[in-house]
Formats: C-alpha cells, sequence, structure tokens
C-alpha cells in the first residue's frame, strides 16, 4: 500500500507535468489546483484500488482526474459567487480574470478524461475505459445539477431537497472516485457498493462542512465566526438551530442571517446556538450516514487499504477545518 503521502506526492506530480505549459490558461490551471487541498478524491480512488488487490501507483492519472474535475468546478463556483480567497490564495477569477477562469475551468475538465487514458487499468482494457469515461460524464451532470440546485433553492428551507442537493453537488465525485478503483480493478459487480460508500462519505463531508460553517473555531476554519450564517447559505445546521431557538434568539439568527453583522455580535449569537446542542443533533443524523458508509465499505476489499478508507471516513465527522 502507497503511504499517502507519497500518493499526494505523485498525484501533484501529475498534475504539474499535466498543466506545466506557458500560456495563460496553464497559469491559471495550475493557480488553484497547486494550491493546496486535501486530495481526498485521489485518494479514495487509490485506496479502492489497493483494498481490491492494485498497485496504486497505476491508478495516478486516474486519481488526479478526479481532482482535475474538482477544481474545474471550484473555479466555475468561485465565478458564479464572486468569491475572493480560496485554500489562501485569490481565486482564479481575480487573479487571472473572468474569461480565462471560465477557460481555465474548461482545460481542467478536459484533462480531467485526458488523465484516465493516461492510467495503465484503463490504456489495457476498452471496457474499463469505457466504464470510466460514462461515470465521469454521468456525474459531472449530476454535479451540475446540483450546482443548478444550490444558486435556486426553494424559497422555504426543505430537507429533501437539501440532501438531494448534497448527494448532485458534493457525493457524485465522492461516487465517482469510488467507481474509478472498483473499475480499475474490473469489479464492475462491485459498483453498486462503490456509490453507496461514495454518496455516503459525500453527505457526511457536507454535514460536517455546514456545521463548522456555522460553529466552527474561526481560528480554526480560518473563516470568519457563524461564516454561514452571515452569507445566507441554506443548510441544515441553520434551520435546525432557527428551528430549535427561541423567539428572542430565532430573531436575532434571522436580524444577521444574509446580512452579517460584528465579531462582537456575530459571536453571541454563535455561542448561544452552541448551547442548543445543535452539534450533537447534526453529529447524530451523521452517525446514520457514517453506518450507511462502513456497510459499504465491508464490501470493498479488505486489508491496510480498506482500514485506511474506513479512518478517512470516521475522520470527517471529528474534523475541525
Amino acid at each position: 500500500m502507497m503511504d499517502t503521502n507519497d500518493v499526494i506526492k505523485e498525484v501533484n506530480t501529475y498534475l504539474t507535468g499535466l498543466l506545466q505549459k506557458d500560456m495563460d490558461v496553464y497559469a491559471a490551471s495550475r493557480h488553484l489546483v497547486l494550491a493546496g487541498g486535501k486530495r481526498l478524491r485521489p485518494l479514495m480512488v487509490v485506496r479502492v484500488y489497493e483494498a481490491l488487490g492494485g498497485d496504486g501507483r497505476e491508478v495516478i492519472p486516474a486519481a488526479s482526474s478526479v481532482e482535475l474535475v474538482h477544481n474545474f468546478t471550484l473555479i466555475h463556483d468561485d465565478i458564479m459567487d464572486n468569491d475572493d480567497f480560496r485554500r489562501g490564495v485569490p481565486t482564479v477569477h481575480k487573479a487571472y480574470g473572468v474569461p480565462l477562469a471560465i477557460l481555465a475551468g474548461d482545460l481542467l475538465f478536459a484533462l480531467g478524461y485526458k488523465a484516465i487514458s493516461d492510467s495503465k487499468p484503463f490504456m489495457e482494457d476498452e471496457r474499463k475505459f469505457f466504464r470510466a469515461v460514462n461515470a465521469l460524464s454521468r456525474y459531472v451532470i449530476e454535479l451540475c445539477e446540483g450546482q443548478n440546485m444550490d444558486i435556486k433553492p426553494p424559497a422555504e428551507f426543505n430537507d429533501r431537497y437539501y440532501f438531494e442537493l448534497i448527494k448532485k453537488k458534493t457525493s457524485s465525485l465522492f461516487m465517482l472516485s469510488a467507481l474509478y478503483g472498483v473499475y480499475g480493478m474490473g469489479r464492475y459487480d462491485l459498483e453498486g457498493y462503490a456509490e453507496k460508500f461514495g454518496e455516503n462519505f459525500g453527505i457526511i463531508f457536507q454535514l460536517t462542512d455546514d456545521l463548522l460553517g456555522l460553529i466552527g473555531n474561526p481560528e480554526v476554519t480560518k473563516k470568519p465566526v457563524g461564516s454561514d450564517l452571515r452569507e445566507g447559505k441554506s443548510t441544515l445546521p441553520i434551520h435546525l438551530a432557527i428551528r430549535k431557538a427561541d423567539g428572542e434568539l430565532r430573531s436575532r439568527i434571522l436580524s444577521v442571517y444574509g446580512k452579517g453583522a460584528d465579531n462582537r455580535i456575530m459571536e453571541d449569537i454563535v455561542n448561544r446556538i452552541r448551547a442548543l446542542n445543535i452539534e450533537e443533533d447534526v453529529k447524530r443524523i451523521i452517525r446514520v450516514y457514517l453506518n450507511e458508509a462502513l456497510s459499504a465499505l465491508d464490501h470493498l476489499g479488505s486489508g491496510d487499504a480498506n482500514s485506511e478508507l474506513r479512518k478517512m471516513v470516521e475522520g470527517l465527522v471529528e474534523r475541525q477545518y
């Protein structure tokens, strides 16, 4: 099994080589890709492939494929939201302008397909290649549908809509990552378990992210206190807080929702939200999806790589940033 740092290093080396051309669009494409990131999706590709008996180095390009597509979506998402920073650096459209940022995102999307064909298992087997390309197309479509849902939410928060949005916008690329791993080994019989693992992994990731966006420690998250509340995001933790709060606190939450306030006022509101035990409410929901993810993982190989996948999904629950 590859060491985690070695996986990340080899993915970064492959990405750097792919984006080394001396053109503005390549510079804009490198800007966010090489600025950091957790590389959870590439790690999932490699670990699933290894858990089923493969050599992780054989799927580094395929693992990088998901990271390329992920960054394509981030660049376009930042343009839609007009965000200024991501991963501690100016967003691509702020650094290079909107036209070049759009082009950079398009390039990363195209390179995501190229990277599949650079991966040994998919180069040598047409059926594996077809499955991988079909999955990439399918889940990028899902992701685009999720983005549409995100920018046009219903007037009133709806739990079912929220979870459908998460599945499409967040889970999609984790499902793709797990599928790359099983397709690379030709284990088409396991695609249902791969999709189930990736779907639940994504839901856990997003629920934790949304919890941190409400009550996370700004010194750790590197975001303003109550960041999602300030921005008026429609997340489950925020709406659970609104539902649980008494009349006075509910009014205070709504007074800053999507409008913001100075840090002292926001800290007071967030501290009062914490006292509602919102964190435990959300984690109770997360544990349901965690059990589903672990159940699927029981069918995805064995050994150290499978154990690492287990650690990855369990680690999401307690992450602080």
